[in-house]
């Protein structure tokens, strides 16, 4: 009788990565980062809710210089384990091998993190989703961050078995915080290395390889340093360094290049009739607003000659007879998709339209100040203000142009505007 012996069968990670997540502090690294995030994005709700980009620019500044070190904190206390329990010699008499056991003790702790994060992102896109228009996140930056922090997570480990200090864990995360915080004042390519610098999002996309490229050098050095310490053969450390200095110098000579125009940022959308109001194609939903923000402006100066024929929000869109008006960020002018402070959004209107950008011009500081005066008289006119600020009295000159009859008014308006970009005070009409 012939005795067949049984297929010797490969352990697989599964159940150990399961044990291993449900104990240590993997779970409150996960509910830590979620928190962090969370109150972060929470205290600047004003900041962000209804616009996609900053939404997802304070995002990607607290996943990587706040959730970032505490994840690598987290991650150095413990690889300590060992260290401080020690149980070194007792793992080392186990016929399991050392690499998996550290492989999959980090890697259950990066996956916490990833969690906690992606619960964070969830909450905050749902915050934002009801107040904002067109466009929607970058899945490229929520990659490339989600993946930072499983690399820092792997790189703490690997600091946690090597150092044996107590104080490993908070010195780590301080350092890491200067670490990628200092290389954003830089103005090298070699920027675009932190994971942690600003990246222009307002009128730009990533390249279509942007995230892999990021994913690829920040997790490599994450492998390696974890290679390097829980590998039995050190020559596997060359491959994830090697994956990493490969897309390295790609990242630095591609440079601000990572980075294209979009094209709906580029693109103007504007209301229809004339005068029309002009904004960026990714804040269209917003024109209806911004119209009835300037309507009153907008009104005072029909039938004038010489009035604007555009409002555009981007200066170099502009022609001759444009005039600026303020882009309606999220902060101060935009709050949960609705336009605020009209009555100032207004005046910084009326304010540019009659500056004349004559500043340190010779024969304007020989003036008597009257040209001055007027152009604020009109500004205020314009934007249905009786002062610059509130508890000023009007001037002289806002009431002489308030008492006009409305003939007169226009006419008098339209000889300003031809004068509007001049210099020569001589050349404005007295009021």
């Amino acid at each position: 009788m012939t005795v067949t012996e049984a297929p010797v069968r490969r352990k697989t990670p599964g159940p150990a990565l399961r044990a291993e997540a449900r104990r240590g502090i993997g779970p409150w690294t996960g509910l830590s980062t979620a928190l962090t995030l969370g109150v972060t994005m929470a205290a600047k709700a004003d900041d962000w809710q209804g616009d996609w980009i900053e939404t997802q620019s304070l995002l990607h500044s607290g996943a990587t210089l706040l959730a970032g070190p505490l994840v690598a904190a987290a991650a150095c206390w413990q690889g300590a384990r060992d260290h401080r329990r020690s149980t070194g010699e007792l793992w080392r008499s186990t016929p399991r091998a050392r690499w998996r056991r550290m492989a999959v003790a980090a890697l259950a702790l990066a996956l916490w993190a990833v969690a906690g994060y992606a619960v964070a992102l969830a909450g905050t896109l749902a915050a934002t989703w009801p107040y904002a228009g067109g466009g929607g996140p970058l899945l490229s930056l929520v990659v490339v961050d989600a993946a930072f922090l499983a690399a820092v997570a792997l790189l703490g480990f690997a600091v946690g078995v090597l150092c044996r200090w107590r104080l490993a864990a908070p010195v780590l995360a301080a350092l890491m915080y200067l670490v990628l915080g200092v290389p954003s004042y830089s103005e090298s390519s070699a920027r675009y290395l932190d994971p942690a610098v600003q990246y222009a999002l307002w009128d730009r996309l990533p390249v279509w390889w942007f995230a892999p490229a990021m994913v690829a050098w920040t997790c490599g050095l994450g492998a390696a340093a974890l290679t390097a310490v829980a590998a039995r053969r050190r020559m596997s450390t060359l491959i994830p360094l090697a994956v990493a200095a490969a897309f390295a110098p790609l990242i630095v000579s591609t440079g601000d290049d990572l980075f294209q125009d979009d094209p709906a940022a580029s693109r103007l959308a504007c209301t229809e009739g004339s005068p029309q109001i002009c904004l960026s194609g990714r804040q269209e939903h917003l024109l209806p607003q911004v119209a009835e923000a300037l309507s009153g402006l907008t009104g005072r100066l029909e039938g004038v000659r010489g009035a604007p024929e555009r409002y555009v929000d981007r200066l170099p869109e502009q022609r001759a007879d444009d005039t600026w008006i303020p882009t309606p960020n999220a902060g101060w002018y935009l709050l949960r998709g609705r336009l605020q402070h009209t009555e100032d959004y207004a005046w910084q209107v009326g304010y540019h339209l009659t500056d004349r950008e004559c500043h340190g011009s010779d024969s304007m500081d020989a003036g008597d100040g009257r040209v001055g005066t007027t152009d604020h008289a009109v500004a205020n006119w314009l934007s249905g203000l009786s002062a610059s600020f509130p508890g000023a009295e009007k001037s002289p000159e806002l009431h002489r142009l308030e008492a006009m009859p409305d003939a007169e008014r226009r006419a008098w308006l339209g000889r300003y505007m031809a004068t509007r970009t001049s210099c020569d005070p001589s050349e404005v009409p007295a009021l």
